[in-house]
């Protein structure tokens, strides 16, 4: 038989395409032969040509973990090889071997597609092929991690025999069921798929995309726990019980799954009781792994530029923005004109949701993930397809815009709102520009939950922002204590010296007017120059009704410093943290006047008035949390966290006893007569100081144990005063010699680690 004959009498081609479209495939094709066992194409080749088999049969494998190759599936007359591979422009998944003397078809891979693409229920056709295949595989590749052998750890070799021939016997029993009743789904962005609480219905497996795990917390708020990626199944309890669903799970991006009914591994569980063991086992680590202490770090892969105008020059930065990411690690950039290109279709990106084509692209672009770590896409201008692919795609969408201009946000907002998905705003200003000014505006408007500062032509503010959107940004943790905080000042020389760079702070107490300095994007050098100014001569004590300093050069001095600043107006993202006395809560300050977030964050109670605000009163950060790592990896998940603690490693001790009962009238006299021995009780400064502070300890200790900060350290600044103002210098020296060497340490370290890792 010919090819002409064979194709011809071939489904799905003499279905699909009429006689000049075969004609035209024959044209393009040649033919060639597999004998029977040759092992035709390998996992991880590049697929060159569309295979389709006119005589013989062939069949998917995989090399099981005791190195056995198994069969995944046959495929006979008409059927086109890999076809996901071929919609997504992947290298082959697995291996294929002949299993008799096989004809087959072959046509380069650009003409095929053309074809194909040109031809919807082809088209169409080849996408559900290629979803059960893939949904197949899937399902071979979750067994062998879910119930694979190597988890019973067998030293006995019949047992483990015993154990591989049950294994047989369970994979292909279940694999006919799921056969059967797999069923295919797709979730939307912003679709859940089910609610904790909802009632179990079967077992999912995630093809492609990505889904968020989320538990509803105490206050009722949903916090994320995990993400899930391809190949990972969903809702495993389903497995064991008939409880309720344990946590959500939300689409973050277009989703494709499958689901698998739980009676069918209940039923198999029956039989195959040694193999579904492992079950339970797998559960176990993962729900100890979901509900451990460690705070989950999540990688953020996809990132969406977005332009309101049309605008040139923000198309540029576009493109800046991509080649500061593409140094932080690979990635690629995909616009409209770039996926049309790709796939050798005009309007193929922009194509309409219900189109089927629509399936393949969505899968195409799920396969770009494996290719980069990073997929940077730039949407088109103006509301298109294209855009809103861009967004269900990404994982954080950045619109970007000329701080001179005055774009339309109405419109975005609406379509984002429906999407679900939240958004950051970049600001591009010129070159020379000081400072940021009137953002606070821009955050009403847009509706933007972050906002970031890029000058033109400035090379490290686009690589802070690179870092940012990497999820490889830098954090700073300052925390309170008094001068000892002016430690901070040497650590700051510490990292210009090391060349650390620092793409957001935070502080509490006198780590606040610090961080607050760098967020402005003020130098180590800059910054001690401005402490010495500003806090040689803070203490005006007065009568202690409320305090016992009246805070009245404090207060000046930090409004001289930052009072017509917003904290949205800083160059770096930033935050500091106060304590509501009135409500006995933690305020972090984010947004808003940044003197009067300072001054709240720097009130110790006893020592300075409290702040008021809005009929509260705000006090020291410190209060609650003198050290707030927590907040830091709250706003950097997937990043470095460095902090450094200034508190003293031990409170104050008992250096006599002195009785239950004291004199302030007689330690007076002690003090003042010379042959009088002084009582030597701590003063209550001191004792107001650490009794403050021992509850923010155990948050601090609480945030260590759960492993937040990537680098921390105590500096124990000796033999300086909590209010000893004047000794900026000193303590400025001790912080840095302190840390040099130690953060020194720590970088090659971590270069060496990175190396381990690459190689």
């Amino acid at each position: 038989m010919d090819i002409a004959q064979a194709l011809t009498k071939l489904s799905p081609y003499a279905d699909f395409l009429g006689d000049l479209e075969l004609k035209e495939l024959i044209d393009l094709s040649h033919e060639i032969s597999v004998d029977a066992g040759e092992l035709f194409h390998k996992t991880g080749q590049p697929v060159e040509h569309a295979y389709i088999v006119l005589e013989g049969k062939v069949a998917t494998t995989f090399t099981r973990e005791w190195n056995e190759e198994c069969v995944l599936e046959q495929m006979g007359i008409g059927d086109t090889l890999c076809e996901s591979e071929l919609l997504n422009e992947d290298n082959c998944q697995n291996d294929i071997r002949a299993l008799e003397d096989t004809r087959l078809l072959c046509v380069p891979r650009q003409d095929y597609m053309r074809l194909v693409t040109s031809n919807p229920r082809l088209l169409q056709y080849l996408t559900q092929q290629a979803q059960s295949r893939t949904s197949y595989s899937l399902i071979t590749r979750l067994l062998n991690n879910l119930f694979g052998t190597s988890k019973l750890n067998f030293t006995d070799p019949l047992l483990k025999l015993e154990a591989e021939v049950e294994w047989l016997n369970f994979e292909q029993e279940f694999l006919q069921q799921c056969k059967k009743e797999a069923k295919w789904l797709i979730l939307k962005r912003g679709e859940y798929l089910f609610h904790q609480g909802d009632k179990q219905d079967g077992v999912y497996v995630l093809a492609t995309g990505v889904l968020g795990v989320s538990i509803k917390q105490e206050n009722g708020e949903e916090r994320e726990i995990a993400r899930l990626h391809h190949g990972e199944i969903v809702g495993e309890l389903a497995l064991v019980n008939n409880d309720t669903r344990s946590a959500s799970i939300v689409a973050l991006r277009d989703c494709e799954l499958f689901r698998l009914s739980s009676n069918e591994f209940k039923h198999i569980g029956e039989k195959y009781p040694r193999v579904v063991q492992n079950v339970y086992r797998t559960i176990s680590e993962r729900f100890k792994q979901r509900t451990s202490s460690n705070i989950y770090r999540p990688k953020k892969s996809n990132i969406a530029l977005i332009t309101l105008t049309q605008d040139d020059a923000l198309h540029s930065f576009s493109d800046e923005i991509f080649e500061a990411i593409s140094k932080v690690d690979s990635a690629e950039y995909l616009t409209s004109q770039a996926v049309d290109n790709h796939l050798e279709r005009t309007g193929a990106a922009n194509c309409d949701r219900s189109d089927p084509g629509a399936i393949g692209l969505m899968q195409w672009l799920n396969g770009r993930e494996t290719r980069s770590e990073f997929v940077v896409y730039r949407a088109d201008d103006g509301w298109t397809e294209w855009t809103m692919r861009c967004i269900s795609q990404s994982d954080r969408v950045m619109v970007l815009a000329d701080v001179n201009s005055k774009p339309e946000f109405t419109v975005f907002k609406q379509h984002l709102s429906d999407s679900g998905q939240s958004w950051s705003l970049v600001l591009l200003h010129p070159e020379n520009t000081d400072r940021p000014r009137d953002t606070t505006q821009w955050r009403t408007t847009s509706g933007a939950s972050e906002i970031y500062h890029v000058r033109k032509n400035n090379t490290g503010d686009i690589e802070r922002l690179a870092r940012i959107l990497t999820g490889s940004a830098t954090g700073l943790v300052l925390g309170g204590g008094g001068a000892r905080g002016f430690a901070h000042l040497g650590v700051l020389r510490a990292f210009d010296e090391l060349g650390i760079k620092i793409d957001m702070i935070g502080g509490t107490s006198i780590g606040s007017p610090i961080a607050a300095w760098v967020a402005q994007n003020k130098s180590a050098e800059e910054c001690l120059t401005r402490a010495t100014r500003a806090f040689s001569s803070l203490i005006d004590f007065t009568l202690p009704f409320t305090s016992m300093i009246s805070g009245k050069r404090i207060s000046r001095t930090i409004s001289e410093q930052a009072a017509d600043w917003d904290i949205e107006d800083f160059w770096l993202p930033f935050f500091c943290v106060s304590t509501n006395l009135t409500t006995a809560k933690q305020i972090i300050h984010r947004n808003g006047n940044a003197a009067s977030a300072v001054r709240s964050s720097v009130s110790r109670p006893g020592v300075l008035p409290p702040a008021p605000d809005n009929g509260d009163l705000l006090v020291d950060g410190g209060v609650l949390t003198n050290l707030p790592i927590d907040i830091m990896r709250e706003m950097n998940p997937s990043g470095t966290v460095i902090a450094f603690d200034v508190a003293p490693p031990r409170g104050p001790t008992a250096k006599e006893d002195y009785g239950m009962s004291m004199s302030g009238w007689q330690q007076l006299v002690r003090m003042i007569v010379p042959w009088l021995k002084p009582i030597r009780a701590p003063r209550i400064g001191v004792v107001i100081m650490q009794s403050m502070v021992i509850g923010s300890s155990l948050a601090r200790e609480r945030s260590l144990n759960q492993k937040m900060a990537d680098y921390y350290q105590n500096i124990h600044v000796k033999n300086v005063g909590m209010l000893d103002f004047k000794a900026i210098n000193k303590a400025e020296k001790t912080g840095y010699e302190s840390v040099i060497q130690p953060l020194r340490s720590w970088l090659e370290q971590q270069v060496k680690s990175q190396d381990k890792t690459q190689h």
